[in-house]
């Protein structure tokens, strides 16, 4: 047996519905745009005077799949990178994605 819209095409998130993600994870702080394509936004911020990077990227395989840790069923994710001078160094999702609805992880 399926769920409902388990076979529906995913709807992801628009430019302008990112932007206010980003706007929300960041609480107004000011940002640059590294990347901006349909599947991978990228933008790097200043916290605490160190390099940030925030990255949404949609999920590369099937997300739907049964066999998956429930974690990982997300179709589209924001991580977040820390750095260490130019050195990347410690990250952590902090955003998840999945019909139509954010998951927020502290």
């Amino acid at each position: 047996m399926t769920n409902p819209g388990e076979n529906a095409p995913e709807q992801f998130p628009t430019p302008e519905e990112l932007k206010s993600i980003f706007e929300r994870l960041l609480s107004g702080k000011d940002y640059t745009v590294l990347v901006s394509n349909e599947d991978h936004v990228q933008i790097e911020t200043l916290e605490n005077g160190e390099r940030v990077e925030y990255d949404y990227a949609k999920a590369k395989y099937d997300y739907r799949n049964h066999a998956l840790p429930d974690k990982s069923k997300v179709s589209a994710s924001i991580h977040k990178t820390y750095y260490y001078g130019d050195r990347p160094g410690d990250g952590e999702c902090v955003a998840n994605y999945l019909d139509g609805n954010w998951e927020f992880i502290s």
